[in-house]
């Protein structure tokens, strides 16, 4: 006899929670006001992903070429009536470089004579760095074509100086929304109408407290289109920087606690960005 009772309390309280605010909501914009947040803002570290595959260093060649070697020996000739058509140029080009590769590891005397392949067609040459910036060389810093084989940084120059994109806390606002209606939406300070990006995750992947005020620091990629400052923003420049760059223009501007607070959020260890600002030099004398 109590179980319609039971039911009936279960279906009330069903509906008593169905009907309780949102307040843990991270999309809600119901209670979110203009009222700006003193103290609180949120930066964006807004990276183009490298567009080329760097060269391998001494070590990482060598230690491909061991794995390569060992591999080799050990698995079986690949099915040439499988994967290639017979008489095929691309089984040709296989064939001579499977040859040259056996020359390599086992010597000319194992690897036997080599196969007759014909004369094989120059492959298109493979893009360059160095040529890959000059299509877009003029533009210089507010290019994305540079560092092809880097991930670069976006930086914005204000009254302040040199800085990451940043928009103040509103009362009631995610740090996502934030970022979308100060930033990178279509009415944000980075024009993104002409531009389309990836927001990481909503969460924050760091945090900055310097002379009272709190800096949360987000992560996103740019997929398409470039951003362009509206013309009522305070942004007077931009430039995509890798991470070496930014530490050099945020200490020589006198900004070095805001590169110490943001060093690590880049995943790159203090040796490599050493490697990497001895790479900048070096093609700095090769231009020269």
């Amino acid at each position: 006899m109590s179980l319609p009772c039971r039911a009936s309390s279960s279906r009330s309280h069903l509906k008593h929670l169905l009907t309780l605010p949102r307040r843990l909501a991270t999309t809600s914009t119901s209670i979110t006001t203009s009222t700006p947040l003193p103290n609180l803002s949120v930066s964006l570290l807004l990276s183009r992903p490298p567009l080329l595959l760097r060269p391998p260093e001494p070590i990482e060649s060598a230690y491909y070429s061991h794995s390569l070697s060992i591999r080799h020996a050990l698995s079986n000739p690949t099915p040439l009536n499988f994967y290639f058509k017979p008489s095929s140029l691309a089984l040709r080009r296989f064939q001579a470089s499977e040859h040259s590769r056996e020359v390599k590891i086992y010597g000319p005397s194992l690897a036997g004579a080599s196969p007759d392949v014909g004369e094989l067609p120059a492959e298109p040459p493979l893009p360059e760095a160095r040529d890959w910036e000059k299509e877009d060389g003029k533009r210089g810093e507010r290019s994305l074509e540079r560092k092809p084989q880097e991930e670069i940084y976006c930086l914005v120059k204000t009254s302040k100086g040199w800085e990451f994109p940043n928009v103040g806390l509103h009362k009631g606002e995610g740090l996502d929304e934030a970022i979308k209606r100060g930033l990178v939406g279509t009415n944000g300070v980075l024009g993104g109408r002409k531009m389309d990006s990836w927001l990481v995750t909503r969460k924050p992947i760091g945090v900055i407290k310097s002379e009272g005020n709190t800096i949360f620091f987000l992560r996103s990629h740019i997929i398409a289109g470039e951003p362009l400052p509206s013309s009522t923003s305070d942004i007077t420049d931009l430039a995509w920087l890798t991470p070496t760059e930014i530490e050099r223009r945020l200490v020589d501007q006198g900004s070095e606690h805001l590169w110490k607070g943001v060093k690590d959020l880049f995943g790159i260890s203090q040796s490599d960005m050493d490697l990497e600002s001895l790479r900048d030099v070096k093609g700095r004398e090769i231009e020269a």
